[in-house]
């Protein structure tokens, strides 16, 4: 999934199952797993192994990835980037994956990660999160597309959220798909957009495989 978002020359990543195997903490990471249960454990200790190897390929080399009070990462000094994982649903025979990619500062001034599960969102409640015009997009395309593509719509949110490190309404947030559906554009209103329109600007993209979809947004 990380090859088919396209990521710019400037990112690093990382990513892979996410298996009952408890990778190292720092110390400074373990403070933070305290009161986790053992499935929250995984996430946290996969996430953190796969953003410290994307900072590596970045030139930091033993970084540490500690966590916010809000739960976010702290990345080290001249580094943003983003975690996204999904657990494994046994029933269905899924197994759980994670991803982690990380940019410098000086190329991106945030970035959004988001992996989710296709099939997850029922059409009778597509409406409680997309907007008016997105709807109306998504009547433009082919049936068989609508539900991967609506799913697109949904990671993308999420992932602009994490960029902009602000928990939105979705219907707050509006999803442009270019021509393709690799692309994508988001509109927001937020209190430190461009004054010259009143909203901020992020730029994203999408990928899906079976079973999935993916997305990252940049600002």
């Amino acid at each position: 999934m990380l090859l088919q978002l396209g990521l710019p020359v400037f990112m690093a990543s990382s990513g892979g199952a996410l298996t009952d195997f408890v990778p190292i903490l720092a110390r400074a990471e373990l403070v933070s797993t305290a009161v986790m249960d053992q499935k929250r454990l995984l996430e946290f200790a996969h996430g953190r192994m796969h953003a410290r190897i994307a900072l590596a390929r970045l030139g930091s080399r033993g970084a540490v990835v500690s966590m916010a009070p809000d739960r976010s990462p702290i990345w080290p000094p001249g580094f943003t980037g983003s975690i996204s994982h999904v657990r494994a649903d046994r029933a269905n025979g899924c197994d759980g994956q994670v991803m982690a990619v990380v940019a410098r500062l000086s190329d991106c001034a945030g970035v959004g990660l988001d992996l989710e599960r296709t099939g997850m969102l029922a059409p009778e409640h597509w409406n409680l999160f997309l907007t008016a015009t997105e709807m109306a997009a998504m009547a433009l395309r082919p049936v068989a597309q609508r539900s991967t593509l609506v799913h697109g719509l949904w990671s993308a949110k999420e992932a602009v959220m994490k960029a902009l490190r602000q928990a939105l309404d979705p219907q707050e947030l509006e999803i442009s798909l270019g021509d393709d559906a690799r692309t994508f554009s988001a509109k927001c209103h937020l209190a430190d957009a461009d004054s010259r329109t009143g909203r901020a600007l992020v730029q994203g993209r999408l990928a899906a495989a079976p079973g999935w979809v993916a997305a990252i947004a940049m600002r």
